[in-house]
This record gives structure tokens, C-alpha cells and sequence, in this order.
């Protein structure tokens, strides 16, 4: 499986501490945006997941 990270927002920037606890735990739930009362959850078990791909936003400070 191919995890496609950070669509919504920008994992690497601001939230890795938060990632690298989910890897550590195995897993990460996940909230519909559009249908806030569902939440699927995905194993991120190295036997699962073959890709992690993360989307960040580099911002120039010139």
C-alpha cells in the first residue's frame, strides 16, 4: 500500500512529532472532511505499507 501524506496539510512542517508517534503505534485514524462522524483507520505496518509520500511546502524567506 501507498500512503499519500499531508494532502490536507503539511505533516513534515508542522506535525512530525505527531507522525513519527503513529508510526511508532502502528496505525493512524483518519477523519472524513466531508462526513466528520466517519473515521477509517490505516496500519502503517512495514508489512502493509510499501510508501510513505509526503507533500510539504517549502517556503523562501527571500
Amino acid at each position: 500500500m501507498i500512503i499519500h501524506a499531508s494532502m490536507r496539510t503539511d505533516i513534515p512542517a508542522f506535525y512530525s512529532e505527531w507522525f513519527t508517534n503513529r508510526i511508532r503505534e502502528g496505525y493512524v485514524r483518519v477523519r472524513n472532511p466531508y462526513d466528520p462522524l466517519q473515521v477509517t483507520e490505516y496500519s502503517l505496518d512495514p508489512e502493509v505499507v510499501d510508501l510513505i509520500v509526503f507533500c510539504s511546502k517549502i517556503q523562501s524567506l527571500c
